[in-house]
């Protein structure tokens, strides 16, 4: 069985937004998501949100634009290889330790605390805080 790999909200918000320096990577890891067998990437509700709210401030448009927000969640929730897995009341929970072990924001906990319970053993980020954790950081 392949490595679970946790996507962090930066692939996606560089993918959809098109960024300059990073939108090509981050097609590139999204490439890799669809073609991978369902369950082999995965990521957390809080992605969703998180994204949601990035694109918009990005486009200028408001998260009570159907178009906005049926086009990021089509877009996150169609790749083949992606499961996402919801924020549970365990992971609020632990994200405070996390915090404290790892020298990590309470978001970036979150996303942490959920890539351990799911035991993903990867990180795709650009977010070097997630260096000083158990997850392989790659990019």
């Amino acid at each position: 069985m392949a490595v679970k790999t946790y996507i962090d909200v930066n692939i996606f918000t560089y993918w959809l937004g098109k960024h300059p320096l990073f939108g090509e990577i981050a097609y590139n890891w999204i490439k890799k998501i669809e073609n991978a067998p369902h369950g082999e990437y995965i990521t957390s509700t809080l992605t969703i949100y998180e994204v949601l709210i990035i694109i918009s401030g990005l486009t200028g448009k408001s998260l009570k634009d159907k178009s906005i927000v049926e086009g990021v969640i089509d877009s996150i929730t169609n790749l083949r290889g992606l499961t996402i897995h919801p924020l549970k009341h365990e992971d609020i929970v632990q994200a405070i330790t996390l915090m404290r072990d790892y020298d990590l924001d309470y978001e970036d906990s979150l996303h942490l605390s959920v890539a351990l319970r799911v035991s993903a053993k990867e990180i795709i980020s650009n977010d070097k805080d997630f260096d000083k954790t158990p997850l392989k950081r790659r990019f």
